[in-house]
């Protein structure tokens, strides 16, 4: 089986590519024609638009756009290609098997609950459960920006980021203007991550004129802080893409749900499944004929084979999250909770974490 991610050019070797270019020794390959990029700037910016995936670029922006004209290659996301996973593998510079990061939300066998790693909330109550602090404690690693600050201590290195933490900015006005006043120091690592497209694609969908906007209005944003600061060095991505979904419930078989010891965890289009053990060979035969057509069934052991939540060791609990099968979504159609299990059904319009080109090509951009 071929691992969804190109293993020599992803969000891992990405961020390996700068570990070694500060010094620190990479832990997996790096992008060799980038690291000949990197060589001589003191000021770099790393900026990170969620969602704003290859096949989002190529569909909003006009061939003479600024960015367009800056194309550097085309790598990968992790997989799952999904914000909890992809953003903490670039953070970390590890994959998500080695980190446990594997989803949006997990299932925690001592608290017999699905919990969402970023909010710490009972996923199907939507309530607080844990303060997410400590939730990420239980997860822990050291991001490739605090391993550089260590190795380079005069070196300013920054992050900017939305209002989902403080001092973040509301309005992408704002995410340019604390990324400008971050650039005017001589040598400076900056981090930027802004959460549109990726928010506004789930409810509108992938070609809906507001994403065209959006993106565009991203564009602009990048002409002008190349004009102001062009001895900086952008490197500009995503952590995934997005394609137009369906849901269909989990527990729209009764046969199938049968089989199950409880809904499922992490994604919708990557979704870990916990399966009584008498009724193995009756899950994989129902799911074949329910689901065969759009999702491919991996039970764990060949999903540990194949890495494909990466290479490396594996994190302690990985076995616990990804339960005794993972379902990859290729096309379509995702899963939901279904009523009465406790979650209201989804209604995203697009949605990710799949193994479909459009969620896991990323295009990257390197100006300067």
């Amino acid at each position: 089986m071929k691992t969804p991610y190109n293993p020599e050019k992803n969000l891992v070797t990405l961020s390996n590519t700068l570990l070694k270019h500060y010094g620190i020794a990479p832990s997996h390959p790096v992008i060799t024609s980038l690291s000949k990029r990197l060589i001589k700037h003191t000021k770099i910016a790393c900026l990170l638009f969620d969602g704003m995936g290859k096949a989002m670029v190529d569909h909003h922006l006009e061939p003479q756009a600024f960015l367009n004209h800056h194309r550097f290659d085309t790598i990968t996301s992790t997989f799952p290609s999904t914000t909890a996973a992809a953003t903490n593998a670039f953070l970390s510079g590890k994959y998500p098997g080695e980190i446990g990061w594997l989803g949006w939300s997990q299932y925690f066998k001592e608290h017999d609950r699905l919990i969402e790693l970023f909010t710490g909330q009972d996923y199907f109550s939507q309530t607080p459960f844990i303060d997410p602090t400590k939730l990420r404690e239980s997860l822990p690693y050291v991001s490739i920006f605090e391993q550089i600050q260590v190795k380079h201590p005069t070196l300013h290195v920054a992050q900017v980021w939305p209002a989902i933490r403080p001092e973040g900015a509301k309005t992408l006005d704002e995410f340019e203007a604390q990324i400008d006043a971050q650039l005017s120091r001589e040598a400076v690592l900056l981090y930027g991550y802004w959460l549109d497209p990726d928010k506004s694609i789930h409810t509108q969908g992938v070609h809906h004129s507001n994403i065209t906007m959006i993106i565009q209005n991203i564009d602009g944003m990048m002409a002008r802080l190349h004009e102001k600061h062009p001895d900086t060095l952008f490197i500009v991505f995503a952590d995934h893409g997005l394609v137009d979904v369906q849901f269909t419930p989990i527990n729209e078989h009764a046969d199938f749900y049968a089989c199950l010891e409880r809904s499922f965890a992490l994604e919708p289009r990557a979704a870990a499944f916990y399966v009584k053990p008498e009724k193995k060979q009756d899950f994989e035969r129902l799911f074949e004929t329910y689901y065969g057509k759009q999702f491919t069934l991996v039970p764990r052991d060949k999903v540990k084979a194949h890495h494909l939540y990466g290479e490396g060791s594996y994190h302690p609990r990985f076995d616990d999250f990804v339960g005794d099968y993972v379902a990859m979504s290729h096309g379509p159609l995702s899963f939901s909770h279904g009523v009465p299990i406790g979650q209201k059904p989804l209604n995203f319009v697009a949605h990710h974490a799949g193994i479909h080109p459009d969620e896991m090509l990323i295009q990257l951009f390197v100006i300067g």
